[in-house]
């Protein structure tokens, strides 16, 4: 069987599909991913076929910008915006084309990537919409539904791919007529050549603390600093990634105990660490639950601010939102998490949960059928 998956050009984008394209791989079906031109490199060091189709975020944002409606501040319309009336039709011919060369059997498309659903149904081919997290606000797809002319539902395909254990779940699934396949969450990050730096071997026998904001908020003003300030006088190692975009020297001299690189793939860092402080990224969020470690969030935008809540809501973490974000605020939070033994409880129960999902290679089967149906 042959499966085309197609992602919008993010890490949070495609690593969330890795594990299951690798499942099926080892089952022995083909796999190729069609994304934008210049993230195609990090498909193919991923172990992939990977094919140009569509345009680059910085385009994507451009171009919904000069939109006359545009509406930056609704943050589910503005996201339907750049998806839908922007991102998708931009990327339509292209996949159009791949899918009428390589003839897939099968199409599966992380749920924001609008153009796979749109190509299938005119193809007449399955579709599967990949999660990536919890599920995005519905109102974001009836949005993009809206400007494609499709009910919501056309929008998730044949069925969906849920990769978000139960309790951490929007209650907007429940309001989705596909069908719905729960996915373990399983953490990947690291293409070839991605490894630890040498000095994590030998951080001090205390415990440690890692701190990002992913690779697109990172640059959120004071954000980091305000991290680093309030934790580089703790008694633990202190990791921070600041994302390819920025230099880690703008954070000035630092105490050896504190560790400051670009980027380093969470999914081999996060099992040595004790507490994550993160932005509410999917990926991040389901990372660091699926090995149980409590989490500190600081939320900048898109669904950070819905996963957020729900995180603090189920007690595995603490919020703060951007006006409360202070030096202090992030030391105090910190320390609750280390000092408070039912945040870390809580995080371990839902590992408990992820862990009980059914693995990629256990929903290999579920496309398997679809596809022969």
């Amino acid at each position: 069987m042959r499966v085309l998956a197609t992602c919008l050009p993010g890490y949070g984008h495609f690593h969330p599909m890795v594990p299951l394209a690798r499942a099926l791989e080892a089952a022995g079906h083909e796999v190729a991913f069609a994304t934008e031109r210049r993230f195609c490199a990090r498909v193919a060091a991923a172990g992939f076929r990977a094919v140009p189709a569509g345009i680059g975020p910085g385009k994507v944002l451009e171009r919904a910008l000069l939109l006359p409606d545009a509406a930056p501040d609704d943050t589910s319309r503005f996201g339907a915006q750049m998806f839908a009336a922007v991102a998708a039709p931009a990327k339509v011919p292209d996949l159009m084309a791949v899918v009428d060369d390589w003839r897939p059997e099968l199409l599966l498309h992380d749920v924001t990537d609008f153009a796979g659903p749109l190509v299938a149904a005119g193809a007449g081919i399955p579709n599967m919409a990949h999660s990536l997290g919890p599920m995005f606000p519905l109102a974001l797809f009836r949005h993009a539904a809206h400007l494609l002319a499709l009910t919501p539902d056309s929008l998730f395909g044949d069925a969906y791919l849920d990769i978000c254990p139960p309790s951490l779940q929007s209650p907007d699934l429940q309001r989705v007529q596909a069908t719905v396949h729960a996915l373990r969450p399983v953490p990947f990050d690291a293409v070839e050549g991605e490894t630890l730096p040498p000095w994590v071997e030998e951080l001090a026998p205390r415990p440690t603390v890692y701190v990002t904001l992913g690779t697109l908020d990172n640059d959120a003003p004071g954000v980091i600093e305000a991290a680093v300030a309030g934790l580089r006088d703790e008694p633990v190692n202190l990791i921070v990634t600041v994302g390819p975009n920025r230099d880690p020297g703008e954070l000035g001299p630092q105490p050896a105990h504190v560790h400051v690189e670009r980027y380093v793939p969470q999914s081999l860092l996060l099992p040595r660490c004790d507490v994550v402080v993160a932005h509410g990224g999917s990926g991040t969020t389901l990372a660091a639950l699926a090995l149980g470690l409590p989490l500190l969030l600081l939320p900048q935008g898109a669904n950070q601010f819905e996963n957020a809540e729900r995180c603090a809501a189920l007690g595995v973490g603490i919020r703060l939102l951007p006006e409360q974000v202070s030096a202090a605020a992030v030391r105090d939070g910190v320390r609750a998490l280390f000092d408070e033994p039912g945040y870390r409880n809580r995080a371990k129960q839902l590992a408990a949960e992820i862990e009980r999902m059914p693995s990629p290679e256990e929903v290999v089967p579920v496309l398997e059928g679809l596809a022969q149906h």
